[in-house]
C-alpha cells in the first residue's frame, strides 16, 4: 500500500549458472535440462536442428518480477544530490506496477476525465519496453498519500456512507449512485486502455482499504468484507450488488486480462467466484507472499489458511475449476512487507525465501510484486531462479524440414516445443518465421495462424512439461540461394517480443535457427 524509501544495497545483479540435475522436488532449479546441446542430423532429405536449451533468466512481458510505483528500480528518481533511490538489488522486469486513487482520474466532475497520469506512465513504460499493470482504489486510507486517496469532492456530494473508527470513510459501494459513478469510469477506462500491448492486466479493484476487498484500515482486526453482509455498522444497503464490479469490469476490459483480489473463507463473500467463473473468467491476485506460520502467528498465515480457505470458498461457491483457472487467467501474489524485512524482522534464511516462491510456483503464479525494494545478498540465488519459472518459458527442442526446396514453393516445418515455466502466456503470440540471405535481407516473413495460448506446462512444478507438437507450411522465398531460416513469436503488430530459452543467434528475438537451399 504505503511507497518508503530505503537506502540500496550496492550488489550488481547476477545471472546464476544452469541448475543442477537434482531430484529434489524442493530444488527449483532442478528443471533446467541442458542434456540436448545444439546438434543437427539429417535424414535423406531432411534436416533436424536440436537447439542448445538455455539456462538464463528471461526478461519477457507480463512475467516475472514486477517495478511499483517506478518505471525502472535501477534508476534514481529522487532528484536530489544527496539521495539515490535506485535499488541495483532489484532484477530487470518486463512490468510496472501502478495503483491510481479515483480522486486523480475524476477530480473535477462526473462527466470529466483526467487519465493523463496513466497516459504518462505508459509513454514512459513503453519507452523501456515494458508494459502496465495497474489497479484503481476507491476508498482514503489512514498511512501513506492519505488525502490523495480521498474520494472526489463531486462523488461525496451524491453518495452515502460511514464514518469508521479510524476516521477513514468507507462509502456505500453498492447504491445506485456509487455503482453507476464506478460503471461509468470503468467503462470509459476500458475505451481508452483495453490495448494487451500496452497492460498486462487490471485488478478488479475498487473495493475496500487500498482497492482489496477488505476493510482493514477503517475496521482493523475486523476488516474481512463478509462480515457487513447484512448492514452492520450501517455499512452497505445492498451487499449482492457487489457482484456488479466484476461484471463491469469484464463488460469494459475484454482484451486485458482482470485479476480479482482474492478475498477470503468468508460465505458471504462469493466474488472471486464470480469473477473467475465467468465465460471469460479473470484471473487472481494475493497479497502478503511470505506469511508462512511464525511470520506474524504460529497458529495462521496467509500461505497456510488465508489463501486455501479463500480459494475453497470460491470453488463452492460456483467456481468449481479455481484452482486451474491459471491456465485461462494470470494468477499474480504480493509480498508481505518486503525481502529485507523478510531477513531484518522475521530473520528467513534462503531456505525460507525458497519456500515461499515454491508457493508462488506451485499455484502457477506468473508475476510477484515485491515492491522494488532492495534484495538481501544471500536471497539472490532464490531470486534468479524463482524467475526463471515464473510465468510462461518456451523452449525449441526441435526443427525439421526438407535440407532443398523449390522457390515459390510450399516448405513443410515439423516442429517441438516446450513451456518449461509454470503459466501459459495469456496474450495470443504467433509463431512466424522468416528468410534471410547471407547480406542479412529479409527475403521472406510469414505469420502463422497459430498461437500460444494452449502451450501449457507441466501441470506441476516438479513434472516433466508435455512436449507441444507443431506442423506448418510456408512459402520458400522466390529468389534462389541459401538462407538462414529464423523463428520468432511474434505480437499482433508483428513484433518479435519474445526471448526464447534457447541458446541461439538472435537478433531482435528472431532465431536463427537452420540453413535452407532454394533452388
Amino acid at each position: 500500500m504505503s511507497v518508503f524509501k530505503y537506502s540500496p544495497l550496492f550488489f550488481s545483479l547476477f545471472l546464476t549458472a544452469c541448475g543442477s540435475d537434482s531430484e529434489d522436488s524442493s530444488d527449483i532449479s532442478s528443471y533446467c535440462d541442458t542434456s540436448m546441446g545444439s546438434r543437427v542430423t539429417e535424414n535423406g532429405g531432411m534436416k533436424t536442428t536440436f537447439p542448445k536449451i538455455s539456462c538464463q533468466v528471461l526478461v519477457n512481458p507480463d512475467i516475472g518480477f514486477t517495478d511499483f510505483h517506478r518505471i525502472d528500480s535501477h534508476i534514481d528518481t529522487d532528484g536530489s544530490q544527496n539521495v539515490d533511490n535506485s535499488v541495483p538489488s532489484y532484477p530487470a522486469t518486463s512490468t510496472v506496477y501502478y495503483r491510481w486513487d479515483w480522486s486523480v482520474l475524476q477530480p473535477t466532475d462526473s462527466n470529466s476525465y483526467d487519465f493523463s497520469e496513466i497516459e504518462d506512465v505508459l509513454t514512459e513504460a513503453k519507452k523501456a519496453n515494458k508494459k502496465l499493470a495497474l489497479r484503481i482504489v476507491a476508498m482514503e486510507n489512514t498511512g501513506y498519500g492519505a488525502a490523495e486517496s480521498e474520494l472526489p469532492t463531486w462523488l461525496m456530494n451524491t453518495i452515502s456512507g460511514t464514518d469508521s473508527p479510524t476516521g477513514v470513510f468507507v462509502p456505500d459501494y453498492t447504491s445506485p449512485e456509487f455503482l453507476n459513478a464506478a460503471n461509468k469510469l470503468i467503462t470509459k477506462l476500458g475505451e481508452v486502455f483495453d490495448d494487451p500491448d500496452l497492460i498486462t492486466s487490471i485488478d478488479i479493484g475498487m473495493v475496500g482499504s487500498w482497492g482489496e476487498w477488505n476493510l482493514e484500515d477503517a475496521y482493523p482486526g475486523d476488516g474481512t468484507l463478509g462480515l457487513y453482509a447484512s448492514g452492520e455498522k450501517g455499512l452497505f444497503s445492498n451487499f449482492s450488488r457487489f457482484s456488479e464490479y466484476a461484471d463491469m469490469f469484464e463488460s469494459a476490459f475484454t482484451q486485458v486480462p482482470r485479476v480479482m483480489l482474492i478475498g477470503s473463507a468468508n460465505e458471504n463473500e462469493t466474488f472471486l467466484a464470480q469473477a473467475t467463473s465467468s465465460t471469460k473468467p479473470a484471473g487472481w491476485r494475493a497479497d502478503c507472499l511470505g506469511d508462512k506460520y511464525g511470520y506474524f502467528s504460529n497458529s495462521w498465515s496467509h500461505m497456510d489458511e488465508g489463501y486455501p480457505e479463500a480459494l475453497a470458498n470460491a470453488e463452492q461457491h460456483g467456481s468449481p475449476n479455481i484452482k486451474s483457472i491459471w491456465k485461462q487467467a494470470p494468477v499474480q501474489f504480493e509480498t508481505c512487507d518486503d525481502m529485507t524485512v523478510w531477513k531484518t524482522h522475521h530473520s528467513y534464511t534462503i531456505n525460507d525465501v525458497t519456500e515461499v516462491f515454491n508457493y508462488a510456483l506451485d499455484h502457477h503464479a506468473s508475476l510477484i510484486n515485491a515492491k522494488s525494494k532492495p534484495i538481501p545478498d544471500e536471497f539472490q540465488p532464490a531470486v534468479q531462479e524463482v524467475l526463471k519459472k515464473l510465468g510462461y518459458r518456451f523452449e525449441l527442442i526441435s526443427l525439421t524440414h526438407s535440407k532443398e526446396v523449390l522457390a515459390s514453393s510450399s516448405m513443410s516445418i515439423t516442429s517441438e516445443w516446450k513451456n518449461s515455466g509454470v503459466a501459459p502466456s495469456y496474450y495470443p503470440y504467433r509463431l512466424a518465421y522468416r528468410f534471410v540471405d547471407a547480406s542479412g535481407n529479409v527475403e521472406a516473413k510469414q505469420e502463422t495462424s497459430r498461437n500460444v495460448l494452449d502451450w501449457l506446462p507441466a501441470e506441476t512444478r516438479t513434472d516433466r512439461a508435455p512436449v507441444i507438437n507443431i506442423q506448418d507450411n510456408i512459402k520458400a522465398p522466390a529468389s534462389t540461394g541459401i538462407y538462414d531460416l529464423q523463428v520468432a513469436l511474434v505480437n499482433d503488430l508483428g513484433g518479435a517480443q519474445i526471448k526464447l530459452a534457447i541458446d541461439m543467434p538472435q537478433e531482435n528475438n528472431w532465431y536463427t535457427i537452420s540453413k535452407v537451399t532454394i533452388n
